[in-house]
């Protein structure tokens, strides 16, 4: 069965009333027909219903969904992609324990490794996204965590190599794979042993719901992970539950059309002036390109850009005065956001420092040409203040330094020398404000053709003569 068709699958089939859509039932209690029944209801915990707060018709459709989805035996809910996370480190680590985290990873997920697991004993450390894992690794790595590609920076990991090192080590994988969805990469089916996706990016897919996940190939840890989950006092809405299994059904043709965008967009975004570097594994000349055409089936439609750091302060300009892009801090939903970020604070400031600014794209369903306007007049704002103010001052002190007294002669070498100083002027400025100083050549002509007109008016006079 193909994945599309799979997606819209009735996952409520079992259900005593049966519809086209999982219905939301919303209820904490659980009610029993005996006092046998009432006693035994933690048997129920793992595939039946103990108490609202552990599972209701349309969470476990869900977690049946996700898990298919993922290519594993099972699945577990969480209230976002972070608590998702939390879990899995919560579930396999304790005290002595070490925990690996790619330094490109997802920001919180990082901060909550050493503000949460620190004071619990267990260390994390981070590690570089390209770094040899069988020199990281020690005899107390417990947990590797991958993430590919990176949060803001778009690098690629060697997936299956990490898996490889880590197992022979004795440690378990975990895979943020929310960036190109289980439809462009099974994490899974790669050896990771546990498979987080935040369902309020794509799966989801029109912002409005807060949730994740957890997929796992076997049923120990899913028993595992539900326990900690109970421990956690986790639970997920029966409406958003529905509504992600709403999202779940048009999944595929969403990011079929929003990757293909994004990719077009990066393409062209590549050719165009003040932007230094465009960030996408699945662009045929990013350092990750091999890695990601080797392991994966598709891309997200996220991607980022870095700018020409010499116009670093017209980026409010440029990201603030958008048409249909806005400016937001997630991203996998039915519209264009941008994301702006400092790498020199989130990662290396050294690697990072003359880098200029970062722009994460995420691409929605608006159309390609609208999107394409909306950042080429966003681009020409960015590049266009210092060009502004390098043509003012060409086009102002020529007029201002025009002598009226004098012969023609005199006149004409006027403005020749004013035409000099805007000339200069213009350089001064463009140097200052960090443009390139050849945007004023143009300019330049214009003005030594206004020299030449009137230098060969003064000859036309005979004053050259005099």
């Amino acid at each position: 069965m193909k994945t599309e068709t799979e997606l819209l699958k009735n996952w409520g089939d079992d259900l005593p009333f049966r519809a086209l859509t999982v219905p939301p039932h919303r209820g904490s209690t659980v009610l029993f027909d005996t006092v046998a029944e009432f006693f035994d209801r933690h048997r129920q915990f793992y595939d039946g219903y103990a108490y609202g707060l552990y599972s209701h018709p349309a969470a476990r459709a869900l977690e049946k969904a996700i898990a298919a989805l993922e290519g594993g035996a099972r699945a577990v809910l969480a209230p976002s992609g972070m608590a998702a996370i939390t879990l899995v480190n919560l579930t396999v680590l304790s005290a002595g324990d070490e925990i690996l985290i790619p330094e490109s990873s997802y920001g919180p997920s990082r901060q909550a490794a050493r503000h949460l697991l620190g004071p619990l004993g267990i260390v994390a450390r981070d590690y570089a996204p390209d770094a040899d894992m069988n020199d990281l690794l020690s005899p107390r790595t417990r947990l590797v965590w991958v993430e590919a590609p990176g949060s803001f920076g778009m690098e690629m990991q060697d997936i299956p190599g990490i898996v490889a090192a880590a197992h022979r080590a004795g440690a378990a994988v975990a895979s943020d794979g929310t960036w190109a969805s289980p439809l462009g990469f099974r994490a899974l089916s790669h050896g990771v042993d546990f498979a987080v996706q935040a369902l309020s990016k794509y799966i989801s897919g029109h912002s409005d719901v807060l949730m994740g996940s957890v997929a796992v190939a076997d049923e120990a840890r899913f028993r595992s992970l539900k326990d900690r989950s109970r421990t956690l006092g986790y639970g997920v809405s029966p409406d958003d539950c529905a509504l992600t299994l709403r999202g779940l059904g048009t999944l595929a043709v969403r990011l079929d059309r929003q990757a293909a965008t994004a990719l077009a967009l990066a393409e062209w975004l590549s050719t165009q002036t003040g932007v230094t570097r465009v960030l996408h594994p699945a662009l045929p000349g990013d350092p990750g390109h091999a890695l990601w055409a080797r392991d994966f089936t598709g891309a997200g439609a996220i991607f980022s850009m870095l700018l020409d750091p010499h116009h670093a302060a017209n980026l409010p300009a440029f990201l603030e005065n958008c048409d249909v892009f806005r400016i937001g801090a997630s991203w996998g939903g039915l519209h264009s956001l941008f994301a702006p970020a400092d790498m020199s604070v989130l990662r290396d400031p050294v690697q990072w420092a003359d880098a200029g600014p970062l722009v994460r794209i995420g691409v929605g369903l608006e159309a390609f040409e609208d999107l394409q306007r909306d950042l080429a007049r966003g681009l020409a704002r960015y590049r266009g203040a210092a060009r502004d103010a390098a043509v003012f001052a060409l086009l102002s002190v020529p007029l201002i330094v025009r002598p009226d007294g004098g012969n023609t002669v005199w006149r004409s070498l006027g403005r020749l020398v004013g035409t000099l100083i805007g000339c200069a002027s213009g350089f001064a400025l463009s140097v200052t404000f960090g443009q390139d100083p050849a945007a004023i050549i143009p300019a330049v002509l214009y003005f030594t053709a206004v020299y030449f007109n009137v230098h060969l008016e003064a000859v036309k006079m005979g004053a050259v003569a005099q």
